[in-house]
């Protein structure tokens, strides 16, 4: 699913888009004032539909009921794509928090009729998958209390992440799987990152030792970041600050992400 880039991978017009940092004072200054952060296109969000369902489980045979399994109710009554077992909460976020999920997928010859359909016989409509997911479940009410006060703005996160996926996006960037909403809460689903965030690793292990932050330096160094900041402004002609909390490890898979300057936020992989 990632690829691993190389130094060599870089051509010169790829490192032409990062000469503005080396920009003198007054080349900045007569080169005017900076322009406006990129207007995202609305963003696509499908109704969310949350159900208990009966789930087998293909490596076991065994069905159970499960509550909290969330998909996509398309408005023509056609088959969702797949489904999302919520999980344990992984962490709280400002409109609301973050959770695992088990992807869930239909079984071969069930039959969709709608959110009480099952496969024939009445059994499980939904199966396990070995994929996981993260979800970040935010709460309406709270972005209606904070709308115009706050510096983050969801609808406009998910926007970008949306656009950044755009014609298959980067296998460096991390986006969105789906986007959906119900009448109380905004969910953003995205893939999962198994070691969790960077910045977790500071809490937990305090001050690094001199190995092992050679260890992530050379990981954020690694030629991957810079196709990040290349592709982020090559499409969007924006770029901020990279930071522990907004850096995310999975198993040789770190990943990042970067604020626009109207809240907005491109979440990346960096390998």
């Amino acid at each position: 699913r990632y690829c691993f880039v190389h130094h060599e991978d870089l051509t010169m017009d790829d490192l032409a888009q990062l000469m503005n940092a080396s920009a003198s004072h007054q080349e900045v200054i007569e080169n005017g004032p900076p322009a406006q952060p990129l207007q995202f296109p609305t963003p696509t969000v499908g109704r969310a539909h949350l159900v208990t369902a009966i789930v087998h489980n293909p490596a076991t045979s065994e069905e159970a009921q499960i509550p909290n399994v969330v998909y996509e109710a398309r408005s023509d009554g056609a088959a969702p794509l797949r489904g999302y077992w919520i999980g344990r909460k992984l962490k709280n976020a400002i409109y609301g928090c973050v959770r695992s999920c088990t992807v869930l997928r239909l079984r071969p010859g069930s039959t969709w009729t709608g959110p009480d359909s099952g496969a024939a016989g009445g059994g499980a409509a939904w199966e396990v998958t070995p994929e996981m997911a993260a979800v970040k479940i935010m709460d309406w009410n709270r972005i209606r209390d904070l709308c115009g006060r706050h510096t983050e703005d969801p609808v406009k996160e998910v926007s970008a992440m949306q656009y950044l996926c755009t014609d298959g996006g980067s296998p460096n960037v991390l986006g969105t799987l789906d986007v959906m909403s119900d009448e109380q809460y905004l969910y953003s689903f995205m893939p999962f990152c198994s070691c969790g965030e960077l910045f977790g690793h500071v809490e937990r292990d305090g001050r690094f030792s001199e190995p092992v932050a050679r260890f992530w330096f050379r990981q954020l160094l690694n030629v991957s970041l810079l196709r990040c900041i290349i592709f982020l402004m090559s499409n969007t002609n924006q770029f901020a600050h990279l930071f522990n909390p907004n850096i995310f490890c999975a198993e040789k898979i770190v990943g990042s992400l970067s604020f626009t300057k109207d809240g907005s936020v491109a979440q990346r992989h960096i390998s």
